[in-house]
């Protein structure tokens, strides 16, 4: 690949302004503390679309679990995306858990270290695999995240939208431009690191930052300018009903097949239509379950916001007291189906550490319910 030319900042400069900076401030990070391709890996999965504060706590929890690549692909996908609940964007744990299984089928359990056999990988796109190869192995290549595509555009005063494909091209081309030959690995973290802590959005501290007298945007007045990036398209608005049912202190669940949450447990619901009621919506869902509550007692409503999607849930409170036959029964232990019935679960509540949940759910089981809204 050509290497772009860099037009405003001296090859030579940035790479030594900027490790001589990362190495004083650089964050305390527990993937850098005791670095491996592994432990590279997780984070780097992790990370995709969510900040480093969120991470953290999951990723120690996930590699006290799951504390090299041979556990990981051993686990089944239930037990990796319970690890996961909470974390959001459940996609990426399934992904990173079929990707540890084929590391182990194809590579001898060796994670590769170049960015095209990364690239054949699950999950892995073209940031994670330079990331990995960078930071894990030493490869001369750059990461491209949303941090760094804003330090390069300052940088280079690039005004064209920073998420259109040709434009981050040429990002990434300035971004290898400077790449030394020792530590590309510290280098293509340190631009990240400076996006994360110096180089940010809305209130940038150029003051403070090691590469401030190379910047074209700083220099010419238009940090606060760049980047630019195209209007996003407005969250689809989404209302469901949801029915918390609930049998001998247990809530029973289904798995989620599809989206965003897919694999994940939640509850019965379904989504409302202009001119349903909320009530009805909660009924059909229970139908569809061979349910038949006597009653169903309204809650409260919450209003979640996922990437794409603004949901609203009414939920509604029903108890019951048999189950048509082959739906999951509980036996006793902390939650439990059968073979018979695998998506649906009777969960006990307290206790759903070990099962793949998400926030969402969590905040529907929360809701507390409104006793004004029941009826006398």
């Amino acid at each position: 690949m050509k290497r772009a030319r860099a037009a405003h900042s001296p090859r030579g400069a940035i790479a030594p302004a900027l490790l001589r900076w990362y190495d004083r401030r650089k964050r305390d990070l527990p993937w850098r503390r005791k670095a491996s391709p592994y432990r590279t890996l997780v984070s780097e999965f992790m990370l995709q679309q969510t900040v480093v504060a969120a991470v953290v706590p999951f990723f120690e929890r996930f590699v006290a679990r799951f504390a090299d690549l041979p556990a990981l692909a051993a686990a089944s996908e239930d037990q990796v995306l319970a690890a996961w609940s909470g974390l959001g964007y459940y996609a990426r744990a399934r992904n990173l858990h079929r990707a540890a299984c084929a590391v182990m089928d194809r590579h001898g359990g060796q994670i590769p270290s170049d960015e095209i056999s990364l690239r054949a990988l699950p999950g892995i796109g073209a940031y994670t695999a330079a990331a990995i190869a960078a930071i894990a192995f030493g490869r001369s290549t750059f990461a491209l995240d949303g941090n760094a595509a804003r330090v390069i555009a300052r940088l280079q005063a690039v005004t064209a939208a920073i998420d259109r494909p040709e434009t981050r091209n040429r990002l990434r081309d300035f971004g290898l431009a400077w790449v030394p030959a020792r530590r590309p690995g510290d280098f293509v973290q340190a631009v990240m690191e400076l996006g994360a802590t110096v180089c940010l959005p809305r209130s940038p501290a150029c003051d403070i930052c090691p590469l401030a007298s190379m910047c074209a945007a700083f220099q010419t007045g238009q940090t606060l300018r760049i980047p630019l990036k195209s209007a996003r398209p407005q969250r689809r608005v989404v209302r469901i009903a949801s029915v918390r049912m609930r049998r001998g202190g247990r809530v029973l669940l289904v798995r989620r097949k599809t989206g965003l949450l897919a694999g994940t447990w939640m509850l019965p619901s379904v989504v409302t239509v202009d001119g349903e009621s909320a009530g009805a919506g909660a009924r059909s869902a229970a139908r569809d379950l061979g349910m038949m509550p006597a009653r169903m007692t309204p809650v409260g409503t919450i209003r979640h916001l996922f990437t794409h999607r603004d949901v609203t849930a009414e939920v509604f409170d029903a108890t019951v007291s048999s189950t048509r036959a082959g739906i999951a029964r509980g036996r006793g232990d902390v939650s439990t189906h059968d073979a018979s019935a695998p998506d649906l679960l009777w969960a006990d509540e307290l206790r759903l550490d070990g099962v793949a949940v998400s926030s969402f759910l969590r905040k529907q089981l929360a809701l507390k319910r409104d006793k004004s809204s029941e009826p006398p």
